[in-house]
């Protein structure tokens, strides 16, 4: 019988957490005659009662795993600390808010037996009742994904998703800093089976998911997995450069040749800002790459594991 890894990142849910287990728990009992279970959860730096409920729940229940790091390292890393320490033959993440169904793990483990256990199974949102702000964001940021990075990216994303172990070993053994899972996921290649679903809205507290924590995982996710902005910056570099050219060659001629005044003042520093604004953000282009390589050769661990429980010392 197969056993599945259900891995669900912890941050501040301290109120959603026990409804949580408990709708879990309930889906997965009724699906106990077709594949075994554990449940990990990992406290991904919280700072609020999150780890002691985690504790309350896995006191009564031997088949949940925690696991609590060192601090918050961020959703993604918290579901690859997961992933290292879960045994089942297929692995899957879930949200600790219920806005994912766990209803679906049933129909997800059907495509993932259909995918002769090598597809990967996504659950792609055709719908969600997140605030519009949020929609709008998203929505902008998976258009110009899809323009410049990977084409066949789902068009509104995806956050559930099943995988095998041996898929989940190559993500571990990849051990990018400032990556983006999903994007992973989908780089992997191999097939690709999708249930769609509606997410729901948050019945507990509030998101911790703010607007520098999205502008960060969307530059992660452009500077780690394509090099077009580079280009681009070097294409603007150039637009500029060629007209600024002409330009300076055009009042040269003139004022050689028929002795006009020089343009004026306001004309200069417009050029100037211009230019200015160009040469910063082609420096910024860079150094944002350069700061990925820079932290990627310092060889620091990807997450720092404080303490576990119900997991066995070797693993």
């Amino acid at each position: 019988m197969d056993k599945l890894s259900v891995i669900i990142p912890v941050y501040f849910n301290e109120e959603s957490l026990h409804e949580t287990y408990s709708v879990l728990k309930k889906v997965l009992i009724e699906n106990s005659a077709r594949f075994e279970h554990e449940i990990i959860l990992v406290d991904d730096g919280s700072k609020d009662r999150s780890y002691t409920v985690m504790q309350e729940i896995s006191a009564g229940d031997d088949s949940v795993k925690l696991v609590k790091l060192s601090k918050n390292h961020g959703s993604y890393v918290a579901i690859l600390s997961g992933m290292n320490f879960a045994s089942g033959d297929a692995m899957m993440y879930m949200a600790a808010d219920l806005q994912d169904p766990p209803e679906l793990i049933a129909r997800m483990y059907d495509e993932w037996i259909k995918g002769n256990k090598k597809d990967i199974v996504l659950c792609v949102r055709k719908s969600r009742t997140d605030p519009f702000l949020s929609r709008v964001f998203s929505a902008v940021f998976y258009k110009i994904f899809r323009a410049l990075v990977l084409p066949d990216y789902p068009k509104k994303g995806f956050d559930l998703f099943m995988i095998n172990k041996e898929q989940a070993k190559i993500l571990i053994d990849m051990d990018e800093k400032n990556s983006h899972l999903t994007v992973q996921i989908i780089w992997l290649g191999f097939g690709r089976r999708y249930i769609e679903y509606h997410r729901m809205e948050r019945k507990h507290g509030k998101s911790r998911w703010s607007f520098f924590k999205r502008l960060k995982l969307a530059f992660d996710t452009f500077f780690g997995f394509s090099a077009r902005p580079l280009r681009i910056a070097s294409l603007l570099g150039m637009l500029v450069w060629v007209p600024a050219f002409l330009l300076a060659l055009y009042i040269i001629i003139r004022k050689l040749a028929l002795g006009s005044p020089l343009f004026g003042f306001p004309a200069l520093m417009a050029a100037i800002f211009a230019t200015g604004g160009l040469i910063l953000l082609s420096i910024g282009i860079i150094g944002e790459y350069l700061w990925r390589n820079f932290d990627a050769t310092r060889n620091r661990p990807t997450f720092i594991v404080e303490e576990t429980k119900n997991i066995p010392s070797g693993k």
